[in-house]
């Protein structure tokens, strides 16, 4: 059965390549931040690649010299009423059901990363199957330095990966990770560089896309219930206390400083 209409999504850019989809996040200008269409198309997509018997693999990465910058930070401190509800969530519900739908996909992801992976951006990377960036990528979850607790993945997924006390550090100043330590410390798989990072990937996704499919996707499914288990009640909690943090002055003063290119001036209300 064949799914995937390439021409029907605009928020994202999608390739066959015989049995690999690559699809790639498109949001020129921006850093390829995530807006409202680009998240449905997320959640659209995840659910036609597993009905889609050409697709045995997917290749996910970002538009340009960037994979993703996050959710755009002007729209939560220029609207209001009706919108910023819708806004809000948006930087709540959205993410909740992105990053589970990723796990649930039976087909391997691969995360291609160049530039920036921020915020929403990171953690929607990191719940590929494998990471592969080139030495120009960064990895933050950056929610933090806009007054906004970590409630897209962060909080449950970085500490499996690298650690409690390395992802508290990480998770709590919200400073970038460069590629090559990213991969140092397990948060990745590989760093490369630039000019040999497409190369890599290819045949990394080849090589899934022409081994066995049942076998592939029940080792991603049995490793993802545990990972599941895990995560599940971090998760939630988290999510709930990015969406208090959303009701506060310090995230108003955090996306206005973000605007004004300037230090936020927090107050802890």
């Amino acid at each position: 059965m064949t799914a995937i209409d390439p021409d029907s999504y605009t928020g994202l850019i999608l390739r066959k390549q015989g049995r690999v989809l690559h699809a790639e996040l498109h949001n020129p200008g921006r850093k390829n931040a995530l807006n409202h269409t680009m998240i449905q198309e997320l959640h659209r997509l995840w659910t036609e690649v597993d009905e889609d018997d050409d697709v045995h693999v997917v290749v996910l990465s970002g538009h340009g010299d960037a994979f993703c910058a996050g959710i755009d930070l002007r729209n939560l401190s220029q609207t209001s009423g009706p919108e910023k509800n819708s806004s809000k969530r948006l930087s709540v519900k959205g993410p909740r059901d992105t990053f589970w739908r990723m796990l649930d996909c039976e087909t391997p992801i691969i995360s291609k990363v160049r530039g920036p992976a921020y915020g929403l951006g990171v953690n929607i990377c990191l719940s590929a199957d494998i990471v592969i960036a080139s030495e120009n990528a960064r990895f933050c979850d950056s929610h933090v330095k806009n007054g906004i607790a970590p409630g897209d993945g962060g909080a449950a997924l970085w500490p499996l990966l690298i650690g409690f006390h390395r992802a508290k550090e990480y998770i709590m100043l919200g400073d970038p990770i460069p590629a090559q330590k990213a991969a140092d410390i397990g948060l990745i798989n590989y760093c490369l560089p630039d000019e040999e990072l497409d190369a890599f990937v290819d045949k990394m996704a080849d090589q899934l896309a022409h081994g066995a499919p049942m076998a592939i996707a029940f080792a991603k499914l049995s490793v993802n219930v545990m990972l599941k288990q895990l995560m599940a009640g971090a998760f939630e909690t988290s999510m709930a206390y990015d969406m208090l943090t959303l009701k506060s002055n310090d995230v108003k003063e955090g996306a206005t400083a973000f605007v004004e290119k300037r230090a936020p001036r927090f107050t802890g209300t």
